[in-house]
C-alpha cells in the first residue's frame, strides 16, 4: 500500500485523467453515466449548484449548460487550473477539500453534486455533514458512486475469455482499496450500502431514491465496453434532499 494520500495520487495522475477523460476514455461517464446523471438532477435552470470534487470540470460544463449557477470544487490544483481554462459559461472553480467547506456560508446552494468523487473520500461523514450545512433547507444532494460490492472483490472469475461470474468477498471489510487510474494508483475507499444509507440519514438527509444505472440499447450501439452493467451492476445514485428540524 502507497503512503501517498489521496491527494498526492491524484496530482500524480492529473496530466493523465485529463487526456483520458477529454479522449477516449472514461466510457462509463460519457457512455451510461452522463445521462443517467443529468436525469437524476432533473431541471437545474436557476439553481445555486455546487459539484464536490469536480475533477477536470466535465459535469460542471454540462450543468452549466444546462442553465446552472455552477461552482466546482476539487483538491487537486491541476484540474482546477483546466476547468477554468475551459470553462462553458461562467462557472466558478475554487480549490478545496469536501471534507472542509468552511470558506463557504451556510445555506448557499440549492443543490450538491457528487459525481464519483465521494468514493475518494476518507470522512465521508464530514463530507456529508458539512454538505448539509452549505445547502439550503429543502436542498438537493445527489451521489453517483460506485456499487459497494465493486471494491468488494472488483474482478470476474473466468473460463478462458469468457466471464462466468462477478467476484464478491470480504463485503463487510470496510477501507481503503487501490485501483489502478489513467497511469496510476489511487485510493478509492469501500463501504457497505448500510454504511452510505445511514450516513446519509445521521448527516440529516433525507433518501428520496435510489436508482442503479443501466444502459439502454441505444448507449450500447455507442459504447459496447458497458455491456458488463446488464449483468452487474457496477454504479449506484443517491437522490438526496436536506432535512431540516421539523422539516426532517
Amino acid at each position: 500500500m502507497t503512503s501517498e494520500s489521496p491527494r498526492d495520487q491524484w496530482a500524480n495522475l492529473s496530466d493523465g485523467w485529463i487526456n483520458s477523460i477529454e479522449g477516449d476514455g472514461s466510457y462509463h461517464r460519457k457512455g451510461l453515466l452522463d445521462k443517467w446523471m443529468l436525469d437524476a438532477v432533473g431541471d437545474v435552470a436557476g439553481l445555486k449548484v455546487i459539484d464536490l470534487g469536480c475533477g477536470e470540470g466535465r459535469f460542471s460544463r454540462m450543468l452549466s449548460q444546462e442553465g446552472a449557477d455552477v461552482t466546482g470544487l476539487d483538491f487537486t490544483e491541476r484540474f482546477v487550473e483546466y476547468a477554468q481554462a475551459n470553462k462553458a459559461k461562467d462557472e466558478t472553480y475554487v480549490l478545496g477539500d469536501m471534507q472542509d467547506l468552511s470558506s463557504i456560508r451556510d445555506a448557499s446552494f440549492d443543490l450538491a453534486v457528487s459525481y464519483l468523487s465521494l468514493v475518494d473520500v476518507p470522512d465521508f461523514q464530514r463530507a456529508l455533514r458539512e454538505t448539509h450545512r452549505i445547502l439550503r433547507p429543502d436542498g438537493r444532494l445527489v451521489v453517483c458512486t460506485l456499487q459497494p460490492m465493486v471494491l468488494a472483490g472488483g474482478c470476474w472469475i473466468k473460463a478462458g475469455n469468457e466471464k462466468l461470474h462477478f467476484k464478491l468477498d470480504n463485503y463487510f471489510d470496510e477501507g481503503e482499496r487501490e485501483l489502478w487510474m489513467s497511469g496510476g494508483m489511487v485510493f478509492n475507499y469501500h463501504r457497505t450500502m448500510s454504511t452510505y444509507v445511514n450516513g446519509f440519514l445521521e448527516a440529516g438527509f433525507r433518501l428520496d431514491g435510489i436508482r442503479e444505472p443501466t444502459p439502454s440499447p441505444e448507449q450500447l450501439s455507442h459504447y459496447p465496453q458497458i455491456a458488463d452493467n446488464l449483468r452487474v451492476p457496477e454504479f449506484i445514485i443517491y437522490m438526496l434532499s436536506k432535512c431540516d428540524g421539523e422539516n426532517g
